[in-house]
């Protein structure tokens, strides 16, 4: 899983692509996973993000993580949905009666809805099409060229002078480091887990036996996390972060003509999106 979080080095036509266009193309993804209420156009919207994987040509580590992550996230909604659609109206059968002690009295009863359940199923692809995108994105970004795109957005000239509009390098240097921070986390605990396994600890067994374990790995996970991010601040102190309000910057960035036609596209999917959300598309509705 932590494969999902690391940037992945090589030379793709999304690795060449100014990150700028590539977070403009997320923002599109996720305004229109918000706005779509059909099951076409979400399910359209999802696969949209797909050929971008096949251009990536992710690792087969990545590849299983992604597979596992939208299992789950589809899974989790039908499911859910299928127990507690509030639109439902026949149930396809009966998993926990009414009559039954304790639970049935507090709950009425647990049952499973097909209709509940086709409407998890799409709904489920309002989180992966975002999800794919956000993927995508950290997964063809150098973290440096993702601070570089939250910090100089866009650039504008008032009376012979250039204004950068993004947010503050301090904000964008937090999110980039909560990214990075998800891969240390998951390497920390797998090495934390086979220290205390080699020395004996147990994890089969009751919940109990499970909950006792879980406190030797929690508390040298956070103290581990905690020197990480004391080095980090040390190591951003030395090179004087936030010295100079005014920065500069080894690589600037320009859009090219790869960059052009991928903004154009983005801009067609997004306005496309909103017009058929306009006409009557959008919403969520009872299937």
């Amino acid at each position: 899983m932590k494969s999902l979080f690391r940037y992945e080095q090589k030379d793709s036509l999304l690795h060449r692509l100014d990150p700028r266009v590539k977070l403009f193309w997320l923002f599109g993804i996720s305004v229109l996973s918000v706005v779509f209420g059909t099951p076409d156009l979400l399910a359209i919207l999802f696969i949209s993000t797909l050929p971008f994987w096949f251009v990536l040509k992710p690792s087969k580590s990545r590849i299983k993580a992604i597979i596992i992550i939208f299992m789950s996230v589809l899974l989790s909604f039908t499911i859910s949905q299928a127990l507690f659609y509030y639109w439902a109206k026949d149930p396809l059968f009966t998993l926990v009666p009414s009559s039954f002690p304790l639970v049935g009295p507090l709950t009425g009863g647990i049952y499973f809805y097909a209709d509940g359940a086709v409407y998890g199923l799409y709904q489920s692809f309002r989180v992966m099409a975002s999800l794919s995108a956000a993927m995508l994105v950290i997964a063809t970004t150098h973290p440096g060229m993702l601070i570089n795109a939250f910090v100089r957005f866009f650039e504008i000239r008032i009376a012979g002078k250039s204004y950068r509009i993004g947010i503050p390098y301090e904000i964008a240097f937090m999110v980039s480091s909560a990214v990075s921070f998800a891969p240390t986390m998951l390497e920390e605990s797998g090495i934390i887990l086979n220290a205390m396994q080699a020395r004996g600890l147990e994890l089969k067994g009751d919940i109990r036996r499970k909950a006792k374990a879980l406190k030797y790995i929690l508390v040298p996970l956070v103290v581990n996390i905690l020197r990480a991010g004391r080095k980090l601040a040390i190591a951003a102190d030395t090179r004087g972060f936030r010295a100079n309000r005014h920065r500069t910057y080894v690589n600037e960035l320009k859009l090219k003509r790869n960059d052009y036609i991928f903004l154009i596209y983005t801009i067609l999917l997004t306005s496309g999106g909103l017009y058929l959300s306009y006409i009557g598309f959008g919403g969520t509705v009872p299937v």
